[in-house]
């Protein structure tokens, strides 16, 4: 077992406890204390915790594992409000309310425009993180812009209806205020959550722990698609709104378990983190050019890129296609996300147990972007042929192709990333991935209307979309060979680019 997993004297030699170890190991400390220093008669209460605190000290990896699920439960509560936001309300907007495709995708798309915020806040909590401040405050600021827009996102359904009191177009600036709003706050607490995990988070265990993040994301999503789907057999658009608006609750009070307590405060008055030497030498745009001078960096996010931008093509497209194509109801396209999900954790645990048998992150990114060039290739068909069961299969394999590529992705980028710009190269990789995903998005539903438009065929509106998909995964593929990513990765041509800087004279930092 590594020994980020363990707390014993062996391991406290050689690092202090990680911030995901610390809660507990300070647990059996109290329960001890309580056991021995105090005369007075203990209540139930008193008993239980020492009970509790004196069995998790005897028992660190289970303790360490409980810490690790108790930080994916921020993951848990996204992937439950976002659900019925990709899997229900595009599909009745699209889907019922005939609203055309590239509007709604660019409602749903916002959040990855205004991505580069991403890069400025985690900048923004490098800097803080630095000087020995907390990166909470911008994970707090970015959960409560989140919050408002999840729970105001589904009021989309009254103002863009037939029979919303105001017109179309102030109805949909109104619809555009809200997303922007949930837009802005997602993207600062993904960043700056994920900096967080890399600051409590030993680069050994970093594997597992990033595989769990991102299971309990999807898992998220698969129980929020099942129950959402089984509660709108009877279908209203109240009852929506009402379930939308209490995955949203959930979110927040999941988000505020997940984070309570994880960035501490020695007595010292520093941080405690896995590395505190946390020192940002130069300035947002001089770190930008750093990184746009390595030619192999420049490469891997092209490539990474082009494989988001395919696989996120059918983000708005797969319920309405079920629904419009194949004739499924509204809780059975809603329960297509949930298999969706289920085939992505597949596609997630697959690669990180290759991970952790020391496969490349390359090799991930390759294998997903063949499952899922299969997968579309598969729903293409399958709308042809007019066959629900071969269209289900094909939704299986793209998202079990999406899982591995996101977690070779993810994983190489916080392998490159160095601790004292962790937020800003996630920053980067997040508007990558953020800008490739609402191109991809808004392009597949303009593609979707023109197809239709110039065919008169439905079918063929999502079929080009599925079948340009395939392409690009392809071409994708074409350019990691013509690049030799996997040579220079391997021979450590593909780096942090700050690598070093921890050397210049103390007087270049600059804040």
């Amino acid at each position: 077992m590594a020994c980020g997993a363990r707390y014993d004297s062996a391991c406290h030699t050689s690092w202090q406890p990680s911030g995901l170890v610390h809660q507990y190991a300070e647990l059996r400390v109290r329960g001890h204390t309580l056991a021995t220093g105090s005369q007075q008669p203990a209540s139930g209460v008193v008993r239980l915790s020492r009970r509790i605190g004196g069995w998790f000290g005897d028992h660190q990896a289970v303790a360490w594992w409980m810490s690790v699920l108790r930080l994916g439960l921020f993951q848990l509560g996204m992937g439950i409000a976002l659900a019925p936001i990709t899997g229900t309300l595009n599909r009745v907007l699209i889907g019922d309310m005939r609203i055309p495709a590239v509007v709604v995708a660019s409602l749903m798309a916002i959040h990855y425009f205004v991505s580069p915020v991403r890069a400025v806040f985690g900048y923004k909590s490098d800097q803080h993180r630095a000087q020995g401040r907390w990166r909470t405050p911008y994970v707090v600021l970015g959960a409560v812009m989140t919050y408002g827009g999840l729970a105001t996102a589904p009021f989309s359904l009254l103002l863009l209806g037939a029979d919303s009191p105001i017109p179309f177009e102030a109805a949909l600036l109104a619809c555009f205020a809200i997303f922007l709003a949930y837009g802005i706050g997602v993207n600062i607490v993904e960043t700056t959550y994920l900096a967080l995990v890399s600051d409590i988070t030993p680069p050994r265990d970093r594997g597992k722990v990033l595989a769990v993040l991102w299971m309990m994301l999807v898992l998220g999503t698969i129980v929020s698609s099942i129950v959402v789907g089984a509660m709108l057999q009877t279908y209203s658009p109240m009852l929506l709104i009402q379930i939308m608006q209490g995955s949203a609750v959930i979110y927040v009070v999941l988000t505020a378990v997940a984070l309570l307590g994880r960035e501490r405060l020695r007595e010292d008055g520093t941080l405690v983190s896995y590395t505190d030497d946390i020192r940002v030498r130069l300035t947002l745009v001089q770190q930008l050019q750093v990184l746009w001078r390595q030619q192999a960096l420049r490469a891997l996010f092209i490539v990474l890129f082009g494989g988001t931008l395919a696989l996120a093509t059918h983000d708005v497209l797969l319920e309405p296609y079920g629904g419009q194509v194949l004739g499924m109801s509204v809780a059975a396209t809603t329960q297509l996300t949930a298999l969706w999900g289920v085939a992505m954790v597949v596609g997630i645990a697959a690669a990180g147990l290759l991970l952790w048998r020391g496969r490349s992150a390359i090799g991930l990114i390759i294998g997903g972007c063949v499952v899922g060039a299969l997968g579309f290739l598969v729903v293409t068909v399958a709308g042809g042929a007019m066959e629900v069961n071969l269209f289900r299969g094909g939704v299986m394999l793209i998202g079990a192709g999406r899982g591995t590529f996101i977690v070779g992705s993810v994983a190489l980028i916080m392998a490159l990333a160095d601790r004292e710009h962790a937020g800003l190269f996630l920053g980067l990789w997040g508007v990558t991935q953020a800008l490739a995903q609402g191109i991809g998005t808004v392009g597949g539903g303009l593609a979707r209307d023109m197809a239709q438009m110039q065919t008169g065929s439905v079918l063929l509106g999502y079929t080009v979309v599925y079948a340009a998909s395939f392409v690009v995964l392809l071409l994708t593929l074409i350019l990691i060979a013509a690049f030799r990513l996997g040579r220079q990765i391997q021979a450590g041509a593909v780096r942090s680019p700050w690598a070093g800087l921890q050397d210049l004279p103390g007087d270049q930092i600059l804040f």
